[in-house]
């Protein structure tokens, strides 16, 4: 299959809404793509414009090929090793400890850190200005409950520091919810720097079959590795038809 133009396939069945339902789908991830453009290049896009605006807009591009009836679409992206891990525990004293070492056991001292105090959403307290600290000798970054005001309001910790020209930064927290109180905060915090973040590849391929002016997408698959894959699916229509079939070849 050679194409002397390019092609594009459309289905807006939950692209576009008139109606309520539109953020609650798109929160949900039941938005699916709503058009497949075709190259003569072997290259292909496909989109997902929801309803609700622009910046909601996604595209995935790869390339495509003919294998028998069917028509594969392939793209990769890849997934990575979160930068650093914790170890919680509570210790009966009135202060938080930070220790902060690499996952080679290097003690990281001397450590530049900027600290975010994240309070519980119901409470309405905002907090926005980092506050900056520098690990003891021990790698340990000590802060009082005295010294952070609203302390028995507070869900989470963000922590901010450079490692070997990499920006490093997450939430200390057990809950699921950074900004959502459910449990108290552990005092004493390991967090572990990961040298070298593992990475994998994952390919993801579609096949679909072209009848007529019309494009049936058979399935979709992609490669699983050992790290997990927190990128939204990819979800597609049962079939998407030619747009201006009168003007392709």
């Amino acid at each position: 299959m050679n194409l002397s133009s390019q092609e594009t396939y459309v289905n807006n069945a939950t692209a576009y809404y008139n109606g309520k339902g539109e953020f609650e789908n798109l929160l949900n991830n039941n938005i699916s793509v709503n058009e497949i453009i075709l190259n003569p290049d072997f290259t292909y896009e496909m989109w997902m414009r929801p309803h609700v605006g622009c910046l909601t807009w996604r595209s995935f591009k790869g390339t495509w090929k003919k294998k028998g009836d069917e028509l594969l679409f392939t793209d990769k992206y890849d997934v990575q090793e979160s930068d650093s891990r914790e170890i919680y525990r509570n210790k009966n004293i009135d202060k938080y400890i930070l220790a902060f070492k690499t996952d080679q056991k290097i003690v990281m001292k001397d450590l530049k850190v900027k600290i975010n105090y994240e309070y519980d959403f119901d409470s309405k307290i905002k907090f926005d200005d980092s506050i900056d600290f520098v690990t003891d000798k021990n790698g340990n970054i000590e802060i009082s409950f005295s010294k952070i005001p609203n302390q028995t309001k507070l869900a989470s910790l963000r922590f901010e520091t450079n490692y070997d020209d990499r920006k490093i930064y997450g939430y200390l927290t057990e809950n699921e919810t950074v900004n959502k109180k459910i449990s108290e905060l552990p005092n004493i915090i390991t967090i572990i720097i990961r040298e070298k973040p593992l990475k994998e590849t994952v390919i993801r391929t579609v096949s679909a079959i072209k009848k007529n002016d019309e494009l049936q997408i058979i399935s979709v698959y992609k490669t699983s590795g050992s790290l997990p894959d927190y990128n939204k699916e990819l979800k597609l229509e049962k079939s998407y038809k030619l747009k201006n079939p009168d003007i392709a070849d």
